[in-house]
């Protein structure tokens, strides 16, 4: 009778394989809401860095242009006028406005643009529904605030009186 040898066979079973596949499910559905959370912070930190910039940009030209500086919301990529039909999320810019009425006319210059945030923020704000102008020296004429939420997540800039913006988390409203 002969001999069959069958060496070293090595690998998996259909059940040790089916193990593996389930253990791995179970860590990847614990890993998953973290991974959302993490994601929404780091789009919330990104969206409020964005809009804190121009808004310390505008400042910093009010006062150095000695004239005021608005800031208004506009309809995305290459919008040069304010659109008060529009919110914040859909973009903004930042302008030259020689008679503080958070409109630019013909010979305000243009400063800034920016063509708005993703389509998962949302921007909520006081006193600064479409508009915000910073005086010469710096300040506004009220002070107020925007949040800006994506999913769960929300961060805060307050802008006091000074002009001064600072940034806070919060929650969404």
């Amino acid at each position: 009778m002969a001999r069959i040898e069958t060496g070293n066979l090595k690998g998996f079973t259909i059940v040790e394989a089916l193990i593996v596949i389930a253990v791995f499910s179970i860590l990847i559905a614990l890993a998953a809401p973290p991974l959302t959370d993490f994601l929404e912070q780091v789009q919330a930190r990104q969206n409020t860095n964005e809009f804190l910039s121009s808004l310390l940009l505008a400042r910093s030209e009010a006062v150095t242009r000695n004239r005021s500086v608005s800031v208004c919301t506009a309809d995305g990529g290459g919008a040069t006028v304010c659109d008060t039909g529009k919110d914040w999320h859909d973009g903004w810019i930042s302008f030259e406005d020689l008679d503080s009425d958070g409109v630019r006319d013909v010979g305000d210059d243009l400063i800034d643009q920016h063509s708005g945030l993703d389509d998962t923020s949302v921007v909520s704000t006081v006193n600064f529904s479409d508009f915000l102008t910073y005086l010469p020296a710096g300040g506004i004429s009220s002070a107020g605030e925007f949040t800006l939420c994506v999913g769960s997540t929300a961060r805060q800039i307050t802008v006091n009186a000074t002009g001064r913006p600072r940034l806070s988390d919060t929650s969404c409203p």
